[in-house]
């Protein structure tokens, strides 16, 4: 079966049908600049929105639409929890690696709430738990095992039972304080003041 993310047109989200996206001119002469960005997903919008605080000039460059890839079809939750990799973490670079990736993720989060009300952006954001879960009783040793990785890492935690849907849980590790929101309301913000700084 063909994966869907890799078709001409990519499927319709709720991300996209929400928003507004705006178009941008395909380029069609030579222009200067200081930086130039290849792509308009997340990550290329945010380096052009820090650049252009800071009064580089700077010039981005999507081969089809903006926010159109990766970024329109993502989980929108923003978080340090990404599976269970910090008791490998630990295991394999160390506790201080580990903290620092955990603190390099949550400053992420920050980073994002920070701007959004700098700007009074609109886009949904929540603040919520994230969870790692496990409905197979051979698997719950993982859990418990990744909850103390976060011990060792002073990561704000619980481990449950029961799930806030039912999902036939073992047991759930939550890592508290995390969050989500919709990207594209996000990134068209941020768009905004790309453009309005030239």
């Amino acid at each position: 079966m063909a994966n869907p993310y890799f078709a001409k047109e990519a499927p319709e989200t709720y991300w996209k049908t929400s928003t507004d996206l705006p178009s941008f001119p395909a380029l069609q002469e030579d222009t200067e600049c200081d930086v130039t960005i290849i792509g308009g997903g997340i990550t290329g919008i945010t380096t052009a929105y820090e650049l252009t605080k800071r009064g580089f000039r700077v010039v981005l460059i999507e081969a089809n639409q903006v926010l159109n890839g990766t970024t329109a079809h993502t989980t929108a939750k923003i978080t340090a929890q990404h599976d269970m990799i910090y008791d490998e973490f630990i295991r394999n670079f160390g506790l201080n690696h580990a903290r620092l990736y955990y603190e390099a993720n949550q400053n992420a989060v920050d980073y994002i709430k920070g701007i959004i009300d700098e700007h009074q952006i609109n886009c949904e954001w929540t603040e919520q738990d994230a969870y790692l879960y496990t409905a197979n009783e051979n698997a719950v040793q993982k859990i418990r095992t990744e909850h103390e990785a976060y011990t060792k890492l002073e990561i704000e935690r619980d481990l449950i039972k029961d799930l806030p849907i039912p999902l036939g849980s073992k047991l759930a590790l939550v890592m508290k304080n995390q969050a989500q929101f919709h990207p594209l309301q996000y990134l068209k913000a941020l768009l905004e003041q790309i453009v309005q700084k030239g």
